[in-house]
């Protein structure tokens, strides 16, 4: 008879920190704003085959968006997503309180100046102070010794890598492939509010990087311009697109390229109607 995973829920870093003891495991946080999909399961995995006991935070607040959007745009589940977390194999579920993020008088804010103007097309500055703030209290708190990202996370990885390397807290990042639905689609909470007529043309996204990965292995196409200017040229013939963004990073300092290398992260960003759509790829 196959074992049934079993997932134990948690609301107090009291008894996060008990039940990770109890493990006797290290302790691996993924971070999410719940509505719960087969990305995260990828973490889990990930992580679990790594050796580290598994946890997986759900806090979802204002701070975590930027003006104009709004939680109450962010799908909600949270007796599925209990469900969900058992069903890919996490050890616990921490039902994030928002005392223990952002407790009566806390005032701190944590900055990266000089990637808030890299990134100023990519996320609001606020935003990214906000999930840098917030990922490093959490890790704090869970005394976690690795945090999992996915790749379409990626920006936010590194910054999260370099405020740790910075103010000295030991603890891994680790970044995940994307997980992909059957058509190509990443896998994202907010899929859950498009149209079918939307999904079927949100899927069609991942050509267009694919696409754009083509031109730079088989075809030696490097010139960012050039190479940005098909992909952009795509997005917008997918109806009902509307594309807010397509940019070619350095993978590490984030930086924009003027030539393409293998390995850069091309990152898109955009709009069904309110809906937020992204994705990202490497270069090969």
């Amino acid at each position: 008879m196959a074992e049934v995973a079993v997932t134990e829920q948690v609301h107090s870093v009291e008894e996060l920190q008990r039940a990770s003891a109890a493990t006797g495991k290290s302790l691996a946080l993924i971070l999410t704003r719940g509505f719960l999909h087969p990305g995260h399961r990828k973490l889990v995995t990930a992580a679990a085959e790594s050796g580290y006991a598994t946890a997986i935070g759900v806090f979802l607040h204002s701070r975590q968006f930027a003006p104009g959007d709004s939680p109450a745009l962010y799908p909600r589940d949270a007796a599925g997503d209990v469900e969900r977390a058992a069903e890919y194999g996490a050890d616990l579920y921490w039902g994030v309180g928002e005392r223990d993020v952002y407790p009566p008088g806390f005032a701190t804010e944590l900055r990266l100046p000089a990637l808030e103007r890299t990134l100023a097309g990519v996320v609001h500055p606020e935003v990214l102070r906000s999930q840098l703030t917030l990922t490093f209290r959490l890790l704090s708190l869970a005394k976690a010794s690795a945090i999992y990202f996915g790749e379409l996370d990626w920006y936010k990885a590194r910054c999260v890598e370099r405020t740790l390397e910075d103010l000295a807290l030991p603890c891994s990042v680790q970044i995940v492939d994307t997980a992909r639905d059957e058509q190509g689609l990443a896998y994202s909470a907010l899929n859950a509010k498009l149209t079918p007529e939307e999904l079927r043309n949100a899927s069609r996204i991942h050509a267009c990087l694919s696409e754009a990965r083509s031109l730079f292995a088989d075809h030696g196409e490097d010139e960012v311009t050039r190479l940005l200017g098909r992909t952009s040229a795509a997005l917008t013939r997918i109806p009902g697109f509307r594309l807010q963004y397509v940019h070619l990073l350095d993978p590490v300092s984030l930086t924009e390229r003027q030539r393409a290398h293998p390995g850069d992260l091309l990152m898109i960003g955009g709009f069904f109607g309110r809906t937020r759509i992204a994705d990202a790829t490497r270069l090969p």
